[in-house]
């Protein structure tokens, strides 16, 4: 059964994406500490997909925007930005960092699945990363991204990678091979010392095993890419992302980030520059670009 969207809006309304990034008391360090963390760390490469100078003067979309990290940065370089999530936990911290930095844009806690509260024609780019594989019916979200886009609009989406290491060799494989070792109570304990992974989500990926030793391979998936108790999570190849932006033109994809932490003392030993080499071509994040036909048919073209 697919978890309804409330469930996945309790999730993240108290799990909001990168606040464990820093742990500065004072609010705009805080913030900053976040953005350098994003920018200098595994995510390097987002400044690169999103073109965040590029929309200066334009009407800009973000479709699940968190905590405004990304968000910040289209207004800081002269987006008319605004934001939508449907957390108000999010939208209330997007707004503070907005506030602390002067930054001027407009936030809303929104349903995306439900109708965007915006007239069609709305915006020249749509932003969303990391946001539609967590949505129940993510082709709703993709159809109202199609109606407040304009003709000749753009649009930037991450979507998780089925084609990639950490689908078909972490997650499938080693995470399938290696979870009896976590029955154990004192292992999650022992293996967070070992490896350095966090103890708290090895012991709440311990507790699932536990209570449901069973799962389809989606739950199974769902569990394994933000954390054991996230809800929803799906993984897209390239055939069901066009299909998933079939009313689009102009589709072009490409594939970013391996994470070396997921990796513990192995991953210290691969070179910045392979592990940036591995990303592009089996990474974990597919960044799908398209554009809005001008004639509003949205005819695909390979």
């Amino acid at each position: 059964m697919i978890p309804r969207v409330d469930e996945v809006k309790s999730y993240w309304n108290a799990n909001p994406c990168n606040t464990d990034y820093s742990q500065q008391k004072d609010r705009r360090t805080y913030f900053n500490e976040i953005s350098h963390r994003r920018y200098n760390h595994r995510e390097w490469y987002v400044p690169i997909v999103a073109r965040f100078e590029k929309y200066r003067n334009k009407d800009v979309l973000e479709i699940g925007c968190g905590i405004a990290t990304d968000g910040y940065e289209f207004a800081k370089s002269g987006a008319r930005y605004t934001g939508v999530d449907l957390t108000p936990n999010s939208i209330e911290i997007s707004k503070e960092r907005f506030r602390l930095f002067n930054a001027k844009g407009t936030f809303k806690v929104v349903n995306a699945e439900e109708r965007l509260p915006f007239p069609d024609n709305s915006f020249d780019h749509i932003y969303s990363y990391g946001v539609i594989h967590h949505t129940p019916n993510p082709q709703k979200v993709v159809d109202e991204m199609y109606r407040v886009l304009r003709p000749d609009g753009t649009f930037t989406v991450m979507l998780y990678n089925k084609s990639s290491i950490n689908y078909y060799v972490e997650i499938m494989f080693l995470r399938k091979l290696f979870r009896w070792i976590l029955y154990p109570g004192f292992m999650p304990s022992v293996l967070s010392r070992l490896t350095g992974f966090s103890q708290s989500k090895l012991n709440g990926h311990r507790d699932v095993l536990l209570n449901k030793p069973r799962m389809t391979k989606e739950e199974w998936v769902t569990i394994n890419t933000d954390g054991p108790h996230c809800p929803l999570s799906r993984v897209y190849d390239k055939k069901q992302a066009e299909e998933l932006f079939s009313k689009f033109a102009q589709l072009k994809m490409e594939i970013w980030e391996f994470n070396t932490d997921h990796w513990s003392f192995v991953g210290k030993l691969i070179p910045t520059i392979l592990a940036r080499r591995i990303g592009r071509l089996w990474g974990w994040h597919r960044i799908i670009y398209g554009r809005k036909a001008g004639d509003g048919t949205g005819a695909y073209h390979s």
